[in-house]
């Protein structure tokens, strides 16, 4: 009993883990000036979420 739920908390956890991995939806919708306001205004707000690295994932 405890092994097979094991097996479902390790199989639930790896097929919700890949939506970290997926590509961001918005990306080829939103236009590349809307981008570049939101991370003006990130800029003009002196956001912590400028310091994140998202290349080592």
């Amino acid at each position: 009993m405890m092994k097979k739920a094991l097996q479902i908390a390790v199989l639930a956890s790896l097929l919700t883990s890949f939506s970290a991995f997926a590509h961001h939806p918005a990306e080829d919708i939103i236009d590349e000036d809307t981008w570049e306001m939101i991370d003006q205004n990130m800029v003009d707000a002196d956001s912590p979420h400028l310091d994140l690295d998202f290349t080592a994932m």
